[in-house]
């Protein structure tokens, strides 16, 4: 059904410098299905971010950027991805709050329900971590999105977790999200 495009591309795989990305702002899959549910009567313009993710793929494996780990983050988010990633590698991830996309919209509705928006749902977000080139990697993604970032790296800390830097400079953990994850529809 498919041929490996690279050998080598795995959540085992991350090192100590290496930087991490996404493809776009998140929480907005989530965040449109919490704000459309019954019970819930938010009156939002915000539209899941459902999309076509291989465009944007191709074209950082054709400009030879050199991709560790990629992966979408649908169920449980950035949050969830982040975490595996930390856990399988045996690394820490040391991640920017202030530099995570979160549209307006959807850091309105985690304020107004208690959620984080790295945990929500994503339907058309990737996260990738790259070795090298991570200024062009960005470039491509902003072709495709201009909310893409960088919003971290891999650190030399306590292995196997998540660390969130606030724009104070406090750091806490940035847990696997915990419970059902929502919103869950399927």
């Amino acid at each position: 059904i498919g041929e490996i495009q690279k050998a080598g591309l795995s959540c085992l795989n991350l090192q100590i410098g290496d930087t991490i990305l996404v493809s776009r702002d998140i929480g907005t899959h989530g965040a449109a299905i919490f704000s459309a549910r019954d019970g819930i009567s938010l009156q939002s313009s915000i539209k899941s971010d459902c999309a076509h993710l291989w465009p944007a793929v191709e074209k950082l494996i054709n400009e030879g950027i050199e991709v560790v780990a990629m992966r979408d983050a649908t169920r449980g988010g950035l949050a969830a991805v982040l975490n595996e990633w930390a856990i399988s590698s045996s690394v820490e991830i040391a991640v920017k709050e202030d530099a995570i996309p979160i549209a307006r919209e959807v850091n309105g509705i985690c304020e107004l329900l208690g959620f984080e928006a790295w945990n929500l749902a994503n339907e058309g977000t990737f996260v990738l971590c790259v070795r090298s080139n991570e200024q062009k990697a960005l470039e491509i993604l902003k072709e495709f999105n201009q909310s893409a970032a960088i919003i971290g790296k891999v650190d030399d800390g306590k292995k196997g977790r998540v660390l969130l830097e606030t724009p104070w400079g406090v750091k806490r953990f940035m847990d696997y999200p915990s419970g059902e994850l929502l919103p869950r529809i399927c």
